[in-house]
């Protein structure tokens, strides 16, 4: 496996009540419909004297062509968390988070994920000449915006808006394409 081109990684850090359930759901809901293989890499959790403290890994892939995938690695920890009874608007009760929240995504571009040019030395020097001369354009203007835009940004403004943080609405969404 190549890796071809890596997208800014994006961060969120917030600080207040969310439903961690519903966050759940939500990242694996997004990874699902982008027909993405999504998995749990590691859970840690450890009680502090402020509260509990998370940190949990996930990777997810999808193979896009023959050739190239996409993976995006997400971490999360959290901080000084707590769970805390509210009171819905109808009257019922439910259990939700206080704590601090902070999100990392990384994606990336894989090319010959499956290492099919790596047999030997002529399919190494093969690979490196495609790479250069043939899909060179495609890996910096289609592969990176459509990493970065389709799937980065959104599943980082799909979770800002189940924070309910300020961005309300997705900038980039018409930007690689109408859909």
């Amino acid at each position: 496996m190549v890796k071809v081109d890596s997208v800014p990684d994006a961060y969120i850090q917030y600080k207040g009540v969310w439903d961690w359930d519903d966050l759940y759901n939500t990242i694996a809901d997004f990874f699902r419909n982008q027909k993405f293989k999504f998995n749990e890499v590691f859970y840690k959790h450890k009680p502090t004297p402020f509260g509990g403290e998370k940190q949990i890994g996930y990777i997810a892939t999808k193979k896009v062509e023959d050739y190239y995938q996409y993976k995006v690695d997400m971490f999360i920890h959290t901080y000084d968390t707590r769970e805390v009874e509210v009171k819905m608007k109808d009257g019922s009760k439910k259990i939700f988070t206080k704590g601090r929240i902070w999100i990392q995504i990384m994606g990336d571009v894989n090319a010959d994920y499956e290492g099919k040019w790596e047999d030997n030395t002529f399919y190494v020097r093969l690979r490196e000449f495609y790479h250069k001369y043939v899909v060179f354009k495609k890996i910096g203007a289609i592969w990176w915006d459509e990493m970065h835009y389709k799937v980065t940004g959104k599943l980082r403004n799909v979770i800002m808006q189940r924070l309910k943080m300020e961005a309300e609405q997705y900038e980039h969404r018409y930007f690689a394409g109408v859909h």
